[in-house]
């Protein structure tokens, strides 16, 4: 959309534009970020994919519209809609990945957010190893989401852009509004989201966009994860009507869109100039949403709370897909442009770190009590090509998986860690070698034995188990059912 200010230029409206436009965007820096992933590196053609994380900022303060919740959600800055944008190199196919709110994640060490804006002081909040994925923006702004990102998945983010109430709601009015699908027998939620409506296709916008794409009471199990579903439905509908009206080559129609939403949105330092903005929105324009795929970042319930997910089967997968720049399996692209698995040997899987995995030798301990533990997680990490041998049982209980490691190995235990969602490594004068304790919180791909046959250039390789759209199919399909759970704020138990 900020491309919007030099296609004006261009066309004679003047520097004015220019000026309305880029002087009311707010940005923050992304410089004072550590331990970043190495940026994605071009292909033969010279052509780099780009991430960019988007964030649907929850904070009330300053927002116009009904049912935002009480008092209590003063002064917060939760992202409880979380995208991570994958654009490919050639720009052919893209993916777009939600991250569930409730996720339960490692979270770096991060500046704390000042009052009720983005920037933040030199006041740094500790890190955690297990804090639900939305608390990142809250504690210490979009910058902290990125980082948080960065460590879970892997990837470099390249930018990011982050979009309050306000903004969505005057984005829907000034397109005339959205095509959205009602699955039967409809919403009835007038006390959360305040969503009523019938089951069928209707166009919202405004307050009625707005309250569509938050309601999660009316929907599914009144969790966050059918919510997700319904607004992945809509962003698809919402780029077809972009794409087919010719609003990405409009550029009066970009304009107004932009003067719409630009006070309102908050970015990067590095996408705040027309350059960065002119060159991503042009590579996008011939994006096909058949090859746009949406995801839910693979997850499961997480046993010592119901009402949490941590990272399932087919998560690490994900990201490690879209940081060799692959379509996912079973996607569109991946059936027109092909995979890692299906043309060609894939080579030894690497750590963002730059550490292979096949350099790594570990003896893996069972920290949960659960029999055969430890020799799942084993088999499954030699599968990834790392020399795992299993040690017992631990001497104690552990809550929390952990690597341990001995001086000059820092480096080898946070490539494993990173293959590991959810563990966190600690020196120890007493290990000889990578020793990893599995605890209470150990991933999905580590307690199931891994498959005994591989695929082959034969065999198509497996899909994410996970929910998932592509741009292009039918919006009333791949919908959660509606309220078994909506009604009163009274009714919750």
């Amino acid at each position: 959309m900020g491309a919007a200010g030099l296609l004006v230029v261009a066309t004679g409206t003047g520097a004015y534009a220019y000026d309305h436009l880029f002087g009311k965007i707010q940005s923050v820096s992304l410089a004072g970020l550590t331990n970043r992933p190495a940026a994605a590196k071009a292909n033969a053609q010279g052509q780099t994919p780009v991430n960019v994380l988007v964030l649907g900022s929850q904070t009330r303060d300053g927002q116009q519209g009904v049912n935002l919740g009480n008092a209590s959600k003063d002064g917060t800055n939760l992202s409880d809609t979380a995208m991570l944008v994958h654009l490919s190199a050639d720009r052919k196919w893209s993916v777009v990945a939600s991250i569930p709110r409730d996720l339960i994640v490692p979270r770096p060490e991060c500046h704390q957010r000042v009052g009720i804006g983005d920037q933040t002081s030199s006041t740094v909040e500790p890190g955690s190893s297990d804090d639900m994925f939305d608390a990142a923006m809250t504690i210490g702004g979009p910058s902290c989401a990125v980082a948080t990102v960065e460590q879970m998945t892997g990837i470099r983010v390249d930018h990011f852009v982050e979009i309050d109430f306000n903004a969505f709601q005057q984005l829907t009015d000034i397109v005339g509004g959205v095509q959205v699908c009602v699955p039967e027998p409809g919403i009835n939620d007038p006390n959360y989201s305040g969503l009523v409506m019938s089951a069928g296709l209707h166009t919202v916008s405004g307050t009625q966009a707005l309250e569509f794409v938050r309601d999660r009471h009316g929907v599914g199990d009144g969790t966050d994860l059918g919510r997700i579903q319904m607004q992945q439905m809509f962003v698809s509908s919402l780029f077809k009507k972009l794409s087919s009206n010719g609003t990405l080559s409009n550029p009066v129609t970009l304009y107004n869109i932009a003067n719409a939403v630009v006070s309102n949105m908050t970015v990067d330092s590095g996408l705040d100039s027309p350059t960065a903005m002119v060159s991503l929105a042009e590579s996008v324009q011939g994006l096909n949403s058949r090859y746009m795929q949406f995801i839910t970042a693979p997850y499961e319930f997480d046993p010592q709370n119901q009402n949490r997910v941590i990272p399932g089967q087919g998560f690490a997968q994900v990201w490690d897909d879209l940081r060799n720049d692959q379509p996912l399996p079973g996607s569109n692209a991946a059936a027109t442009y092909g995979t890692a698995a299906q043309s060609a040997a894939p080579s030894p899987s690497a750590s963002p770190t730059g550490v292979p995995l096949s350099s790594l030798a570990v003896t893996v301990y069972n920290g949960t009590g659960k029999a055969g533990l430890a020799a799942n997680a084993a088999a499954a990490l030699k599968a990834q090509g790392v020399n795992a041998t299993v040690g017992g049982d631990a001497k104690s209980s552990e809550p929390t998986t952990e690597i341990q490691y001995p001086a000059g190995q820092q480096a080898a235990a946070q490539a494993l860690a990173n293959d590991i969602p959810g563990s966190q490594t600690e020196a120890d004068s007493s290990v000889t070698g990578l020793t990893l304790i599995l605890g209470d919180n150990t991933p999905a791909n580590l307690t199931n034995p891994p498959a005994t046959t591989a695929p082959t250039s034969a065999q198509p390789s497996p899909t994410i188990s996970a929910e998932s759209r592509s741009g292009d199919e039918n919006i009333c399909s791949g919908l959660p059912t509606p309220a078994k759970y909506g009604g009163a704020p009274a009714d919750e138990g």
